[in-house]
């Protein structure tokens, strides 16, 4: 297993040291427990944010132009793709708000056709309800009602 060795700056060093001078100050005249726990405290802070910086474990402050291209080129393909598919997903929006809209005007004219408009418009909007639909149906046309919540048929 290799050894991996980061450049160390000066002044995140000075940076460092002055933290853990606050930490020793702070702490000073307290049992060594407590100021372990308060450098251990900062450590694992200064860890999680060196991690969240960095684009890949273990690439923080890789420079490679190349593995920089690949990445890039990566992000644009899936950013792509995920806009095609938000825009696909926003025109099926779009188009069910019109179909539901439509259904809306018709009944807000005062027309009345026993609600087959609207269920040929859920049909439409939403298939899976349209398949629990036609499920129902006959319960209905042969005057025993629609099935209630629980799965047992409710009386007319």
């Amino acid at each position: 297993m290799g050894t991996q060795l980061a450049p160390v700056d000066p002044a995140e060093r000075d940076l460092a040291a002055a933290e853990l001078d606050d930490i020793a100050l702070d702490n000073r005249g307290r049992p060594w427990v407590v100021w372990r726990d308060a450098v251990l405290r900062w450590h694992m802070k200064a860890v999680a944010d060196a991690r969240a910086q960095a684009w890949i474990p273990g690439m923080a402050g890789a420079q490679d132009p190349l593995v920089e291209e690949s990445l890039g080129r990566f992000y644009r393909h899936h950013m792509r793709v995920t806009i095609g598919h938000l825009e696909t997903e926003n025109l099926e929006l779009r188009r069910k708000c019109i179909a539901a809209l439509s259904c809306v005007r018709f009944y807000a004219s005062g027309v009345s056709d026993a609600g087959e408009r609207a269920h040929a418009t859920l049909a439409q909007l939403d298939p899976h309800a349209a398949v629990a639909e036609t499920k129902a149906t006959p319960a209905r046309r042969a005057g025993l009602g629609a099935p209630s919540s629980m799965g047992l048929l409710a009386l007319p």
